[in-house]
């Protein structure tokens, strides 16, 4: 069981003692690890701070959130006072990150996941917030400066994981927090548009090959598509353009678990997942050694996309 979380009292004491910080979100990182990031670096940075960002390559539509000259690279990152995960459930997560976050003098985690391990000096685990992003909000706005770049990124990290404010984790508190940044003068319709509706075509034509892939099972509560790489090389487009898929499988009438499959390389498979109310699909995920959220998650299986699929799905049969 993860131990309680430490004040946000000690954390800040922590932020306000560093001269160079370091900071990474998880592996595959989405519209959330990379704007708690980038905003979080920018206030430090904005504070006097040095600061960088550890992230790996991510799709270019994240291209809309600032602070993007703050990133670095395992090779240059150099030592740090402190180093603050953001987003990440586990240690493994952090992947080539790992390393430096561990030599790290002071090492602190941030996260929003049920699963998150507590691998932190220090640890804030809250998993009724909306998002990391609306965590850093809260943690930093009294004690470091939020500018425009920041708060564009924290609205990016708040839209992303609540599916445009669409999704159940949305609070009245979420809500307040946007309209305190959109204050800030954000382009918010602009990060909007990029995150939701604007897609490359290669992205258009690898969505509509994932619906093509699609089943229904179990009696229509269940939807599972599956996608290789040589059909997303097919599409001209790469792993990075599958955000958008498992969402709209979810969507489907009468579906209370999705469950959509991709290559990494030919024996080791992310698998996604959504459910609906009183299916818990992090439960699911960490039986693969993945996690999440109790509607949202995700695992890595070793092995071929066709026996993953069949693991995950004998797993989703007892759920339902």
């Amino acid at each position: 069981m993860r131990a309680a979380n430490d004040s946000f009292e000690a954390i800040r004491g922590e932020i306000l003692r560093a001269e160079t910080v370091l900071l990474a979100g998880h592996t595959n990182p989405d519209g959330d690890a990379i704007g708690a990031c980038l905003a979080f670096a920018g206030a430090l940075e904005k504070s006097g701070r040095r600061a960088g960002v550890l992230l790996g390559k991510y799709a270019g539509k994240y291209g809309v959130i600032p602070n993007s000259h703050l990133l670095v690279s395992p090779e240059t990152a150099g030592d740090a006072d402190l180093f603050l995960s953001l987003d990440c459930g586990d240690l493994e997560r952090l992947g080539a990150a790992k390393e430096i976050f561990l030599k790290t003098p002071m090492r602190i985690n941030i996260d929003h996941h049920e699963s998150n391990t507590g691998f932190g000096l220090l640890n804030y685990v809250d998993a009724g917030a909306s998002s990391t992003s609306e965590i850093v909000y809260e943690l930093i706005h009294e004690i470091l400066p939020i500018g425009t770049e920041e708060a564009a990124g924290l609205y990016a990290g708040l839209i992303y994981d609540t599916g445009g404010f669409r999704h159940s984790s949305t609070a009245p508190g979420t809500m307040q927090i946007a309209g305190k940044l959109m204050e800030c003068g954000i382009p918010f319709t602009a990060i909007y548009n990029e995150f939701f509706d604007a897609r490359s075509f290669s992205e258009a034509k690898i969505l509509g090959k994932a619906i093509e892939n699609a089943e229904l099972l179990f009696g229509g509560k269940v939807i599972c598509s599956t996608i290789t790489n040589a059909e997303i090389a097919a599409c001209g487009g790469t792993n990075k353009e599958l955000d958008a898929v498992i969402n709209y499988l979810k969507g489907v009438r009468g579906v209370e678990v999705a469950c959509f499959f991709y290559e990494k390389t030919e024996t080791e498979v992310k698998g996604s997942f959504r459910g609906n109310d009183g299916y818990d699909v992090c439960a699911l995920a960490q039986k693969f050694g993945g996690g999440g959220h109790v509607k949202a998650a995700g695992c890595t299986i070793a092995a071929p996309i066709a026996k993953a699929r069949e693991m995950a799905l004998a797993e989703v049969e007892k759920m339902v």
